[in-house]
């Protein structure tokens, strides 16, 4: 199949790189993303377009998140059509969120649920 005028003026067009980074987070984490330096690839029509987009990207991985797992001595039900999120309060971890439960273990023999928790 012949490339089409606007493929071939798509594919000429000038290239230019977008970039961001958080130092605090690179310090923080200093061999995330395997220690690379090299950007995520992404094509966009515009330089805004491709600002926007990085913009959204480092919102999201940016934010320090943990994880938490969970014993409960009952058995946890999940409501059908909702996302299931719980309050976590943990003293010794200085915790006190609701955070997205993400994996659930149930014992119906024991009575007991092992709950993992993402925030």
């Amino acid at each position: 199949m012949p490339a089409l005028p606007s493929d071939i003026a798509a594919a000429m067009r000038q290239q230019i790189v977008v970039s961001a980074q958080d130092l605090t987070i690179k310090g923080r984490f200093p061999s995330a993303r395997d220690n690379s330096d090299s950007p995520a690839e992404g094509f966009f029509d515009s330089a805004s377009d491709a600002s926007t987009a990085l913009a959204q990207r480092v919102a999201l991985l940016g934010a320090v998140r943990r994880r938490f797992s969970v014993s409960v001595a009952d058995l946890v039900d999940v409501p059908a059509g909702t996302i299931p999120t719980h309050r976590v309060i943990d003293s010794e971890q200085g915790l006190d969120a609701s955070l997205l439960m993400t994996r659930i273990e149930v014992d119906l023999e024991t009575e007991q649920s092992k709950v993992e928790y993402f925030g």
